[in-house]
This record gives C-alpha cells, structure tokens and sequence, in this order.
C-alpha cells in the first residue's frame, strides 16, 4: 500500500502468546471503539513461532489520545510489534510458509 491509501488509516499490531489472549483483547478493542474509528481488526496465527498477531486498523481521524487507548488495552499483556515487522508478519501468513521472506528462512534453518 502506498501514498493515499496509506493516508487514510493508521495500523497497530501486537503479539500475544496465546490464542486466548488475542481474541480477549480484541474483542476488548471491538467494544470499546466505533466503527468509524476502528475500520478492521484481525488475529493471524505467526506460524513460525505459533504466537497470534492482533492488527487494528484505525482511520486517519482517530486521535491520538484513543490510539494512546488502544495501545494500552493491547499492551496489558502482548508486546508492541513494528510497523515495518507487522508488514512482514501479515505478507508471510498470508502467503503460506513458501513464501516467507529469504531472511526469515535464513533463520530458521530453511
């Protein structure tokens, strides 16, 4: 995604090492924000280490204090993840395991 697509909307990714976890803090996202602020919320499973992945994606408008919010509620218990890694993460689940990225293969022995 480039230019004014990527304008349009703001993404926050967290880890979490349970399944339980991500689903608890997701739904805690869903209820406590609209749907104009919150435009989408998945969980992908991060094969590689069988972590779940909570993304919320927000719209350019929300403020900074309620993404300050979701921060928080997603931060109890998973651990922030980059914007750059989070691009990562959601191209490699999304494509299945042949199409992780060379470093990553590198990595873990592939």
């Amino acid at each position: 995604m480039s230019g004014p697509e990527r304008e349009r909307f703001r993404s926050l990714g967290y880890e979490f090492a349970h399944e339980e976890e991500a689903h608890n803090h997701a739904a805690e996202l869903n209820r406590r924000f609209a749907r104009e602020e919150l435009l989408s919320l998945r969980i992908y499973r991060i094969r590689w280490n069988g972590n779940y992945l909570v993304e919320a994606t927000f719209a350019q408008s929300t403020s900074q204090q309620r993404m300050a919010d979701a921060r928080a509620v997603l931060g109890e218990s998973g651990v922030a993840v980059h914007p750059d890694d989070l691009s990562d993460y959601k191209r490699a689940t999304e494509a299945g395991p042949e199409r992780l990225p060379s470093w990553l293969r590198r990595f873990f022995g592939g």
